[in-house]
């Protein structure tokens, strides 16, 4: 199964989630008990696909909650000097194995404080060591590159923050039930811009793959996954240098540095839109190539589309991110080995170690 056919599986394991939104849940609510009501502050921490998951649904898990959510990384919470003994600290690893994020762990067991531990392997360290473990549903991702991981990293939190939500009254019955119908928009969707994707990236073929670099702009929860899509371009297509920006942070000096040689791709739900259509005109007019995904298109380089998922949109622009580095990947001729692959594909594994098993 190639890494497209993998990207092309996400609409599965979310439907499956939604259907079993309760069972998945319900040890988190054995293990809060009335601790539920204290929760003041949620702390979301992960490193790579696992802290961009975390970029992406945070503003929802807030809203959704009714909880003040923070995001951060492993490495700086372990430098943190005050901590708070109210929160609820949510540790998103899919391995269970990341090492900094275990060393959080830890520091937060030491203190005493309410965990939970999302991940797919519940014999992992991490699941192992925390006060409650909610197990992603991920359909057994074959590649190490984690798309369908980070989609459904992102949608367990998002689904989590509902439940807490209404468990605690501050998330009614009515949004509540909007937000899972635009979860399943969202996932019925995804199939759609999947080949809409496939025909864009062919007709724009030559212009993609005769770059140095990709510059990837989005606002919100596609601000995390603008970091995600430069991270899978880095990850899987390997010859290009990509930046994630949040789209109006973005415009504070970067634009400056751009040259023909980068393409910009601007993931625009259009609730930016006067700064999203100031990016795509200055690029376009005055620098080179760039791309709007999704809404206020410009001209035939980009790629027209109208979200339906509301809050769960981030699953309609991720395929686009996604498939833009395994096709660039492909068709350079890069290969894209499987887990478990006997290579020497990670020679990086030699000088240090992300994760401890």
């Amino acid at each position: 199964m190639s890494l497209i056919d993998t990207i092309r599986r996400v609409p599965r394991p979310v439907k499956k989630v939604i259907r079993e939104r309760k069972e998945i849940t319900a040890g988190l609510f054995a293990y809060l008990g009335d601790e539920l009501e204290t929760i003041n502050e949620i702390v979301m921490i992960g490193s790579g696909t696992s802290h961009t998951c975390s970029m992406t649904s945070h503003v929802f898990v807030e809203k959704a909650s009714g909880i003040s959510t923070t995001v951060i990384l492993p490495n700086l919470f372990l430098e943190k000097s005050v901590y708070n003994p109210n929160a609820l600290y949510i540790f998103t690893s899919q391995s269970g194995t990341s090492t900094l994020t275990q060393a959080s762990q830890k520091k937060v067991n030491k203190m005493g404080y309410l965990n939970v531990a999302i991940t797919e392997e519940p014999d992992s360290p991490l699941a192992k060591a925390s006060g409650c473990c909610i197990l992603m549903e991920v359909d057994h991702e074959e590649y190490g590159c984690r798309t369908i991981g980070y989609c459904m990293s992102a949608f367990t939190h998002m689904i989590t923050a509902m439940e807490i939500g209404l468990a605690r009254g501050t998330l009614s019955e009515t949004d509540y039930a909007l937000f899972l119908k635009d979860a399943e928009a969202a996932a019925d969707h995804h199939g759609e811009i999947c080949d809409a994707t496939m025909q864009w990236f062919d007709k724009n073929k030559w212009k993609l793959m005769n770059k140095d670099g990709y510059a990837l702009y989005g606002a919100g929860a596609l601000y995390g996954a603008a970091v995600e899509g430069a991270l899978k371009v880095l990850e899987i297509a390997q010859r290009f240098l990509c930046v994630g920006y949040e789209m109006d942070e973005g415009m504070h000096g970067p634009t400056m540095g751009f040259t023909n040689r980068v393409a910009v791709i601007i993931l625009n739900d259009g609730k930016n839109e006067r700064l999203a259509n100031g990016l795509a005109s200055y690029i376009k007019d005055m620098v080179g190539d760039a791309f709007v995904i999704g809404m206020n298109t410009k001209d035939e380089r980009d790629l027209a589309f109208e979200p339906v998922g509301g809050p769960f949109a981030y699953l309609e622009y991720t395929p686009v991110v996604e498939i833009l580095a395994a096709r660039l990947a492909s068709d350079y001729g890069i290969t894209i080995n499987p887990i478990g692959y006997d290579s020497e594909s990670m020679p990086e594994s030699n000088y240090f170690n992300t994760h401890d098993e």
